[in-house]
Order: C-alpha cells, then sequence, then structure tokens
C-alpha cells in the first residue's frame, strides 16, 4: 500500500468515525477525540511526504540514472558545453562571460533545468511563458473595463448604431528580475563523482529555482519579483475577486461558490492552490447532496481533485486561516504570464571556499510574473463571522 493509499484509508476511517457521531446526534467521546485527532496527524503528515516525495522525485532521479548526459554518450556534446564544464572545473576563464564576469551557459543546459523545474512545479508548468533575449519589460495587454451589453433594435433603427465606449486595453510591465543563488559543493564530490559536473550544478540550481519561481507565483509581492496570485493587487488578482467565508471555518459552500465564480471557459482549466494545511480541511467537507466534494488521487501523478478540479499543493500557500487572511486560490494559469531572459550566468568561486574544501556556484536567472486576466482566478479570504 502506497503513501496514498494509507492516506485515503486513513480519511474513511475519519468520515466513518464523523459520520457515526452525527448520525448519533453526539459528540466524540474523550477517546474518541484521541483516535481521531491522531489519525488526522497522521493524514497531514501523509500529506506534506507525499507532497515531498513528488517534487523530489526528479531531483533524484540526477543522481541514480545516466551517469553522463545522453547526448555525451552518442558523442554529441557540444563545443560550448564542453566549454562551460571547463570553466565549471576552473580549468578554463577565457570562454563568453555575462555582465559580472560569470559563464552564460549552453541553451540546451537551460533548457534541462527549465524541463526540470516544469517537472517538478505543477504550477510553474502551468503558467504561460515568455522567453526573452534580453532583460527587458515585456508588455501584457489586458482588458482594463469590458464593453457594455449589446442592445437591441429596430432592423432600421432610427438613428445611428453608437459605438461602444466603455472597452478598454491597458498595458502590464513584466520587467525580469534577477534572481541570484549561491550553492556550496564540496571538493570531493566534484572529484569523485561519474556524474559531470555540470550535472551536479544543474541539480543544485533546479533545486533552488523550482522555490524561486513557485513562491513568486503563489505569494510573490510584485516589488522587485513576481505578483504572486495570492496578493491582492489592481495590478493582478484583486480584491473583487475574493470570495468571504460566513466565518472562520471553510465550508463545502464557500468552495463551490468560488468555483462558480469563474466562467465555464476558465473553470475546465482551472486547478486549486492550498497549502497542505487547509487542504485537510477540505477532507471531510459534503456537499447539500451529502458527497464528499474531496477525492484522493491514488497512483503516482494522480492529483486529488476538490469539487472534480485538480488540486496543487504549495508549501508557498498560505496556511494561517485568521480573520482577512487568504488560504485558497482557484485559476487558470495560462492567464499567469510569466517573462525570463533565455540563459543562465554561472559564476564559479574557487578560491573564496577553498579553506573549506568546497566550490561555490552563484547562479544568476532573470524573470518576472504577473496574473494578467483578474476574471481567470478566484480567491478565497476567511471572513469575521458573526
Amino acid at each position: 500500500m502506497n503513501k496514498k493509499e494509507q492516506r485515503a484509508k486513513l480519511i474513511a476511517e475519519l468520515r466513518a468515525m464523523h459520520e457515526l457521531a452525527q448520525k448519533e446526534n453526539r459528540a466524540f467521546s474523550d477517546e474518541e477525540s484521541k483516535i481521531f485527532a491522531d489519525k488526522e496527524a497522521e493524514v497531514r503528515k501523509l500529506s506534506l511526504e507525499i507532497a515531498a516525495e513528488e517534487r523530489e522525485a526528479t531531483l533524484n532521479g540526477f543522481s541514480t540514472e545516466l551517469p553522463k548526459d545522453e547526448g555525451e554518450t552518442r558523442g554529441e556534446i557540444s563545443e560550448k558545453m564542453k566549454e562551460f564544464r571547463a570553466y565549471l572545473k576552473g580549468e578554463k576563464r577565457d570562454i563568453s562571460v555575462g555582465s559580472g564576469g560569470g559563464a552564460l551557459s549552453p541553451q540546451e543546459y537551460v533548457a534541462e533545468i527549465i524541463k526540470s523545474v516544469e517537472d517538478e512545479s505543477p504550477l510553474y508548468g502551468l503558467v504561460r511563458k515568455f522567453p526573452l533575449t534580453e532583460a527587458k519589460s515585456l508588455g501584457a495587454p489586458y482588458e482594463s473595463a469590458d464593453a457594455s451589453d449589446a442592445s437591441w433594435t429596430a432592423e432600421v433603427p432610427a438613428s445611428d448604431i453608437s459605438a461602444d465606449a466603455t472597452l478598454a486595453y491597458s498595458l502590464r510591465e513584466l520587467s525580469p528580475n534577477t534572481l541570484v543563488k549561491l550553492i556550496k559543493i564540496s571538493d570531493k564530490l566534484v572529484k569523485v563523482s561519474a556524474l559531470p559536473i555540470e550535472r551536479i550544478v544543474r541539480e543544485k540550481i533546479t533545486e533552488k529555482l523550482i522555490a524561486a519561481f513557485e513562491n513568486g507565483i503563489t505569494a510573490g509581492t510584485g516589488s522587485g519579483q513576481p505578483l504572486g496570485v495570492f496578493t491582492a493587487s489592481a495590478n493582478g488578482v484583486p480584491t473583487s475577486r475574493d470570495v468571504t467565508t460566513a466565518g472562520a471555518a471553510l465550508t463545502a459552500d464557500d468552495l463551490i461558490k468560488t468555483k462558480m465564480s469563474l466562467k465555464p471557459a476558465y473553470r475546465r482549466r482551472a486547478r486549486w492552490v492550498m497549502s497542505t494545511t487547509i487542504l485537510t480541511d477540505c477532507f471531510l467537507l459534503k456537499d447539500k447532496d451529502d458527497q464528499y466534494i474531496w477525492r484522493p488521487g491514488l497512483t503516482e501523478g494522480e492529483p486529488d481533485r476538490l469539487l472534480g478540479l485538480p488540486v496543487i499543493e504549495s508549501a508557498y500557500a498560505p496556511s494561517v486561516k485568521t480573520s482577512g487572511s487568504y488560504i485558497a486560490v482557484l485559476g487558470d494559469f495560462s492567464y499567469y504570464w510569466w517573462a525570463y531572459v533565455e540563459g543562465l550566468e554561472v559564476k564559479n568561486l574557487y578560491e573564496l571556499f577553498a579553506l573549506k574544501n568546497q566550490i561555490g556556484f552563484k547562479g544568476i536567472a532573470y524573470a518576472d510574473g504577473a496574473p494578467v486576466l483578474a476574471e481567470a482566478f478566484a480567491r478565497i479570504k476567511v471572513g469575521t463571522g458573526e
């Protein structure tokens, strides 16, 4: 029995206990309360482990699969990649450099990093990406005011049909921000590993980019970093797209209301984004037909579903349920635009960490992102209650 099946079994037991108490119109006994709390804690633990294992699956594969890149085994490794490898080893310093003296990595190297980030972050895999050749802004057009409704008229109107004067478009600027991460690797790892050094560095950079990209898409402030969907902003998802709960507790009606606030075209491609803590609160919720609204994904790669729509658990989604806080977003993430500069600059810092038998590598990337169509998203906010 895998962990998803273990979790589903525990949730079924929690539901059975909950339904029995409801049927008998009574509260849990002290012993039942303890059993319920222990099972619920185990469910939360398993949920966190499942999310972590799915995130690490591809990264772990880097160190256990092929000892060399596929292209290299076929004798197809590019000259640029050979030069880049020599630079990472400290054997060569005179290759193409970036703004601060770091090596510009070959495009195939960057492509592998981006592919790995998409594999490991379902959220990043959903957003629409625009590669830029240099760190200049990308204008993202959006509808700032909707057109007025159509009106009925006679076959031959008495006066000219007036043109719509309310429809308006504006432009959001996505200006790639600087993203920097310093990683350190032991001398021994580089010398004894069967893997080429660029793969070791790539693994570490990928791991850190996943965290930075997902954090930006969910919780970014929009100031010197991407604008996240959990951040209320007229330039992204405004407060007019909020669905406020009636009280402190999240209910099935809140989730249904959020789902129905999206137009069908967006709803078909929508994903829930929430923390494991908030998702756990949904396990016992039922709709008006007495049906549970959460369905577990039982196999690897199969997402959990809430009201029939896939759920993405994010470590960067809010988990605090205080009045006025945001706890979940539902959206069509093809309307979240991500602009990034093609290429990745890497600086090797051999001397700086030599006394600790380590090699430092500083990866520098440039990216920005924001939601570009407010109506494609809906967000749940905790209400004050009565």
